[in-house]
């Protein structure tokens, strides 16, 4: 499917952010945008433990096509959810611990170009993109767009709990997870607790959304996250994903030499949402150069059409957010992807990604199961 009749855009005011502003609310705090009409009508019966678990990558067609439709987990989705643009775990993991847009918050997408040490760096690992060497000096991405949670900001109202690696609840099994789930429900504390799992989005990078394997992995997680809530009590059980997963073909931009030339650096941003320098010799004639390599296979933006497209979300834009929208902007629309190699001129050739377009990749589940008190 190309071209623009198949775009999808993102619904900021019925996404994953929504339900963080939802928890805002409830727990005391200012929401930054609107709530989720049906997570506030879930919360005002005020359970003693709220969890929220983000699955990477486990949108609603990786749903649909890994779990029969009367699996534990398909029978509780309540509705659908936008995820927010660039549908990307940086983005939208940001988005759901923040409640703001990725233009308010800046972390929109795996690589970003820091004028600053004129270096495009991987935002999560702080690492110079297309190498394996750690940017010198301070963490930049944290040193220029520090943010805080929401763990941290309701924490004066509630017990807040992190169950993920790096935190004081390490956890990057499902096992793991649903183990520190159930112990920290078992107590008395009145409690939020947010988990989040780097799978199924991991092996659908690897092996594709139809795959067996992904099929056998959402069943054992289904049938898991079941027991594990049927063991529960008197709490509020939300499952969300920052994004879905559509099946793709990887191009590398050095087999397309006349785009490659015109470029000052590394594509940034996403393979998906392609954020391109180009040299001021080239600037005028890019949009055809583009437009003669891939069709119609991706909307190409320019730098202020992409700002004003609202695809990042509305409210007051990180001063980096600019930096990191280069003169033109490509979000894919069909199939495609399109990446650079790295320095031992390798690149990554998924079989499935996301940050695109498309229903596939901002559609995600919101599942809700509530357990009252059986007490």
């Amino acid at each position: 499917m190309d071209g623009e009749s198949y775009m999808v855009k993102p619904n900021y005011d019925n996404s994953i952010m929504s339900i963080t502003n939802s928890l805002l609310k409830y727990y005391g705090v200012k929401p930054h945008h609107a709530t989720l009409p049906l997570a506030d009508e879930l919360l005002a019966k005020d359970y003693k433990n709220v969890v929220l678990l983000l699955m990477d990558g486990m949108g609603v067609n990786v749903l649909e096509r890994s779990l029969p439709e009367n699996a534990f987990l398909r029978k509780h989705i309540k509705t659908e959810l936008s995820s927010v643009y660039p549908c990307t775990t940086t983005a939208a993991t940001t988005s759901v611990l923040t409640g703001r847009t990725p233009a308010e918050h800046g972390w929109i997408g795996w690589s970003c170009y820091f004028k600053e040490v004129d270096k495009c760096i991987d935002l999560f690992s702080n690492l110079e993109s297309g190498t394996e060497s750690p940017v010198s000096g301070e963490n930049q991405p944290y040193k220029y767009m520090p943010y805080d949670n929401i763990l941290s900001v309701i924490g004066d109202n509630v017990k807040t709990c992190a169950v993920w690696p790096y935190t004081e609840y390490f956890a990057d099994t499902m096992e793991g997870i649903c183990e520190h789930i159930k112990n920290l429900c078992g107590n008395d504390e009145r409690k939020f607790i947010y988990a989040y799992h780097a799978q199924p989005d991991h092996d659908i990078h690897d092996f594709g959304v139809d795959s067996d394997c992904i099929k056998q992995m959402l069943l054992n997680y289904n049938n898991q996250l079941e027991a594990l809530i049927n063991s529960l009590s008197d709490t509020l059980f939300l499952i969300t994903a920052d994004h879905g997963m559509k099946d793709i073909t990887m191009k590398c931009v050095e087999d397309y030499p006349a785009i490659n030339r015109a470029l000052i650096r590394h594509i940034c941003v996403e393979p998906r949402c392609c954020s391109f320098y180009v040299k001021e010799e080239y600037k005028t004639d890019f949009p055809q150069l583009f437009t003669n390599a891939f069709g119609n296979k991706f909307k190409l933006f320019s730098h202020k059409e992409f700002l004003e497209s609202g695809l990042l979300g509305n409210g007051v834009p990180h001063s980096k957010t600019e930096d990191f929208v280069g003169d033109y902007v490509a979000a894919a629309v069909s199939d495609v992807a399109l990446w650079y190699k790295d320095i031992n001129g390798g690149y990554e050739d998924f079989k499935s990604a996301h940050a695109g377009l498309t229903k596939e990749e901002l559609t995600v589940p919101l599942i809700v199961i509530q357990k009252q008190d059986i007490c």
